[in-house]
């Protein structure tokens, strides 16, 4: 039985990734995925677009330090508050300079922080100039995938803590339950806003954007096309989530995909099981299976 939380409905708002260069980080986001750009203290950006936000900041390269979930309103954000702190998490203060201060934030067993909050109405906008960009492209910011070397203690967090609700697993044995190797979690209808593996080690895997439709994906990927970046993986479409989707590498390493036609599903849904093969992360063709 799912866990009833009132995390539900939350959205994927924004996220924080980390560069020993982040001027050059912020330069390559604004130009691939249509961002403006405004220089923040202590060598930090934010970047905007439509539906989409990041913060770029000194730190280790390729590391993201947090994941901001958009609540609907201050009343959902005092009672996501007093259930976290009824489930005897410890909360944090929140690191998001895009939140109101008074989101809260929590740590998963392998550290990630998820911070949910109310966005502020007074955040600058700066436009880049004289850079191609694709800010007239949709692309919202949807969903996050960690690797992990611990599967289940994840997966207790996500489901029996947090309340997050299960939309997909891939088992290593389609007749053993506890064979899991990958768990796709919802937050509100869309199919996924979190996910996550097994791995040999604790890691970042990709983020992603969501468009409008499979001529989007075309223009997205003709833009790439456009600045010289090669497609990493695809076009396909995934088995969990349906979707049709690509993948760039930004210049720390980092998988950052295009999806459109995620799978909406109702929030009593039960989860699904796949097979833990090549045509269950790839329909169309060569599957990733990672490590």
């Amino acid at each position: 039985m799912t866990l009833e939380s009132p995390i539900w409905p939350a959205q994927l708002d924004h996220l924080r990734l980390d560069s020993d260069d982040p001027a050059m980080l912020a330069d390559f986001y604004a130009t691939a995925f249509g961002y403006h750009q405004t220089s923040l203290p202590d060598e930090t950006y934010l970047l905007q677009g439509p539906g989409r936000r990041l913060i770029v900041g000194p730190g280790e390269p390729g590391a993201r330090p947090y994941h901001g979930y958009r609540l609907q309103n201050r009343q959902q954000l005092e009672d996501v508050r007093d259930f976290l702190q009824g489930q005897g998490l410890n909360t944090e203060p929140s690191p998001s300079t895009i939140f109101q201060e008074d989101a809260v934030a929590v740590r998963d067993p392998d550290g990630w922080l998820s911070v949910f909050g109310l966005p502020r109405t007074d955040l600058p906008s700066q436009k880049v100039n004289n850079v191609p960009s694709a800010v007239n492209l949709s692309g919202r910011l949807q969903h996050v995938v960690v690797a992990t070397d611990n599967l289940q203690p994840m997966m207790n967090f996500y489901e029996k803590t947090l309340g997050y609700v299960a939309s997909d697993y891939v088992n290593a044995d389609m007749d053993d339950p506890t064979s899991k190797k990958v768990a796709f979690y919802r937050s509100d209808p869309e199919h996924h806003s979190f996910a996550v593996f097994s791995a040999s080690e604790v890691r970042s895997d990709h983020h992603a954007y969501e468009v409008d439709d499979w001529n989007a994906i075309r223009d997205w990927a003709d833009h790439m096309a456009s600045l010289q970046i090669k497609l990493w993986w695809g076009p396909g479409r995934h088995g969990p989530g349906n979707n049709l989707f690509f993948m760039i590498l930004d210049p720390h390493g980092n998988q950052v995909e295009i999806s459109a036609e995620l799978e909406n599903m109702p929030r009593e849904m039960a989860a699904r099981i796949w097979p833990m093969e090549e045509r269950s992360l790839n329909l169309w063709g060569p599957g990733w299976i990672r490590d």
